[in-house]
């Protein structure tokens, strides 16, 4: 299974680092990605430099996509919209995390109900999507989750992987 995280401007470097940290319990390649190689500076304010960028990745199986202050500007991106439209077939599953799920929206990729984090509450009145109450929601292949610890466990839930991971990663038995 190979996974890579999809780095953003301003991502949440939590959701990021823990999904990569699944993934390695799961004993899955993994790896981040973004439009080019130039470091991203992360809301938390540290630094990542993604692995590869969207023309030179590997194929994907799945897809996380970290939350961030930008997630409705970048999915209106034509190279965003354009390199999610080539991957999108191949793509086994997509998880968003806190506020990915606007990322999606706005590339046509979710409609209806979605999980998203309460701080996506304000964004997600401007849009036709109605945030459930679940920590994580199914519509089709894309999980959208209320991030952070609900993003990690929706891998895990989908992978069905188990109990000494979500020990390890300290959600419950």
């Amino acid at each position: 299974m190979r996974m890579g995280v999809l780095l953003t401007p301003g991502f949440l470097e939590a959701e990021a680092a823990l999904t990569l940290e699944v993934a390695r319990l799961l004993g899955w390649e993994r790896f981040t990605l973004a439009r080019g190689r130039t470091a991203l500076e992360g809301s938390a304010g540290a630094v990542w430099t993604p692995r590869y960028t969207f023309a030179a990745r590997p194929e994907l199986d799945l897809l996380v996509i970290p939350g961030g202050p930008q997630m409705r500007k970048l999915g209106r991106d034509a190279e965003h919209q354009d390199w999610l439209g080539e991957v999108w077939e191949g793509l086994r599953a997509v998880f968003a995390g806190a506020n990915g799920v606007l990322f999606l929206w706005e590339a046509g990729q979710v409609s209806g109900q979605v999980a998203a984090h309460p701080i996506a509450e304000e964004a997600l009145a401007g849009t036709a999507l109605e945030r459930c109450k679940e920590p994580y929601h199914w519509q089709g292949k894309v999980c959208t989750t209320r991030g952070y610890l609900a993003l990690a466990g929706a891998v895990l839930d989908w992978a069905g992987f188990a109990q000494e991971a979500r020990a390890h990663l300290g959600l419950g038995e």
